[in-house]
Formats: structure tokens, sequence, C-alpha cells
């Protein structure tokens, strides 16, 4: 049977310009100073974990280690979000392979976060 197998929460971040007056003539004492705002912007839901992770990828393809192999995969189709309460949910996504297999990976979002996944089944079978 296949356990849970590893990944990685993408961050990106976002550095809005900062609008500055113009230097005044008057006082050139003052040194000038340049500000920066940076916000972390955190994928929302499977979907925007997926696309986050696949993004990040050479191949654009999302890859999990299973086995002790490394398998890329594609999402196929996202099934429906189901609630398990205390502001959690699991989404099933069908994934093919590189190998022509299909997965079933359950993904496991806690306030719109993916905080876990595994393997649920390999071609319609428990691994």
């Amino acid at each position: 049977m296949c356990g849970p197998f590893a990944f990685g929460q993408m961050r990106g971040s976002y550095s809005a310009p900062q609008s500055q007056p113009p230097p005044s003539t008057a006082d050139r004492t003052q040194p000038m100073t340049k500000t920066s705002t940076t916000k972390t912007v955190m994928p929302k839901g499977v979907k925007g974990y997926l696309d986050a992770q696949m993004a990040g990828s050479k191949d654009k393809k999302f890859h999990v280690a299973l086995n002790g192999k490394d398998v890329s995969l594609t999402p196929v189709t996202f099934h429906p979000e189901q609630k398990l309460g205390g502001g959690k949910a699991a989404t099933a996504v069908d994934m093919k392979g590189a190998d022509g297999k299909i997965y079933e990976i359950d993904f496991v979002t806690a306030n719109d976060q993916v905080t876990g996944a595994h393997v649920g089944k390999v071609n319609g079978k428990a691994p």
C-alpha cells in the first residue's frame, strides 16, 4: 500500500513600487530612502496549489515521489470538494502519469491551503 508522499508549498512574493515625492531643492542634507512592501501570496485551494507546483517544474507537470520513484503527473479531473469539518476539506484529483496510469491523488486542505496528500488509487484500484 502506498502511503503519503512528500510535497511542498510554493511561495511567491509581490513587491509593489512605492511612489516618493520629488527631492526638495531647498534641503539636500537628508538622505533619500526608498521603501517597498512585500506580500506573500499563497495559492488558494487544490487547483491553485497544483498550478503553482506545475509552473515551478521544468516540464510543467506535478511531481510526486512514489515507491522511491519520481512520477510526473498531469491533472485530468477534479472531483467535488468534500467538507470534513473544522475548516478542512478533501479533494480527489485524477492525474495521468507519464507511465500511462491514472493516479487518484487525495488532497486535504485547511482554510484553502493544501496541508496533505496521498495516493488514493492507481488505475481505479487501491495501491
